[in-house]
């Protein structure tokens, strides 16, 4: 039987790699008062997504999971929140000027930490290992479903 040395396995591999840099994130993003999904709902926001139903597909959270971050965003002041004249059910999410700034921060502890994840490879694998991942996720596994949250 030929065992594979656990550096090898890919899925250990992702799991450390993610879990160090998350946590990592969550400290970092903590400073500013902020949690990983509240930067990444207001990444959402910032990039277009107008309903919570959008800003959830966007963010990769179910709607459970996201509507306390969003309750979170708006106690902060961060976000507002108006119905949808089109659709009753429906609620128009925009940032505030607060929460502009408070991405604009976030977004460089963000890219921060991204680099120092990144450390140890060229630019060009940067690039490279972004892109690769990027196919991954948005391929196979795009239709998958994730129960509540991989954040």
């Amino acid at each position: 039987m030929v065992v594979r040395p656990l550096r090898e396995h890919l899925i250990l591999l992702l799991s450390v790699a993610s879990h160090v840099s998350k946590q990592t994130q969550e400290q970092r993003l903590a400073e500013q008062d902020l949690s990983v999904r509240e930067q990444v709902a207001l990444n959402a926001i910032a990039e277009g997504a107008p309903t919570q139903l959008t800003i959830a597909h966007k963010a990769g959270l179910d709607k459970s999971t996201l509507t306390p971050v969003l309750d979170q965003l708006e106690r902060k002041k961060l976000i507002e929140r108006q119905p949808d004249p089109g659709d009753r059910r429906a609620r128009i999410v925009t940032m505030t000027d607060a929460g502009r700034e408070a991405l604009t921060r976030s977004s460089q502890t963000v890219t921060e930490v991204e680099d120092d994840l990144l450390t140890d490879l060229t630019p060009a694998e940067r690039a490279q290992f972004r892109a690769l991942l990027q196919r991954i996720v948005e391929g196979r596994m795009a239709d998958l479903p994730v129960p509540g949250s991989c954040l």
